[in-house]
């Protein structure tokens, strides 16, 4: 989706996308907190703040003599799609690097899948809501991927069905939004799919060692 909204916090305007964002990560932060594990929560929860901090400096890559010669840039401005799939790429590190640390068990690798899809799902449908792009490409992408989250959550698909089931889907609604399967939700979507797998694969391998 185009952004097309910006919203004002006082003195700081945020883009409809980064609004939804924010809100995204406490909604799905707020569900394993209060149905999972504490642990489960503050890894997300460590993954995000991550995400966040990679995003904003990934400045210094992106446009180093401006921070240099105006630090307080780093406040308003970001590494833009470069500083998304960067922090993107390092949160699913750090993800993958304190899986084995934490011990996870199977039910919290299960769950981390959820986070994974719900994640998406959440932030594509409020930055649908958030913005004011063309109504039948808002319409299907609410429509399509209410339905397939619906069926994730109840359960009726496998988890790793799901994941590939989520990201086909996307992929579907991608083509008839305004920037297409270019755009990069497109990407990011791809990289969590892979995490995704990685985390019900090894989660398998839990499963059949006990």
């Amino acid at each position: 989706m185009i952004n097309t909204e910006w919203y004002s916090i006082r003195t700081l305007t945020l883009p409809a996308t980064a609004v939804a964002l924010l809100i995204t990560f406490f909604i799905v932060w707020l569900i394993l907190r209060l149905q999972f594990s504490k642990r489960l929560s503050e890894l997300y929860s460590d993954a995000i703040f991550t995400f966040i901090i990679v995003w904003k400096l990934s400045l210094l890559v992106t446009d180093f003599r401006t921070v240099i010669s105006n630090p307080i840039t780093l406040l308003y401005f970001n590494g833009g799609t470069l500083g998304v799939y960067l922090g993107v790429i390092v949160a699913s590190l750090q993800i993958w690097r304190k899986r084995q640390r934490l011990q996870l068990e199977e039910q919290e690798m299960l769950a981390g899948s959820w986070a994974i899809i719900l994640t998406q799902s959440i932030y594509q449908m409020l930055a649908v809501l958030l913005n004011d792009n063309n109504t039948s490409s808002e319409v299907i992408t609410l429509a399509v991927l209410s339905v397939v989250t619906l069926l994730i959550l109840w359960k009726l698909i496998a988890v790793k069905q799901a994941l590939l089931l989520y990201t086909l889907s996307y992929l579907i609604v991608a083509f008839l939004q305004p920037l297409g399967i270019w755009q990069t939700a497109v990407a990011v979507s791809l990289i969590l799919l892979s995490l995704g797998l990685i985390i019900q694969h090894e989660r398998i391998n839990v499963g059949g060692k006990k």
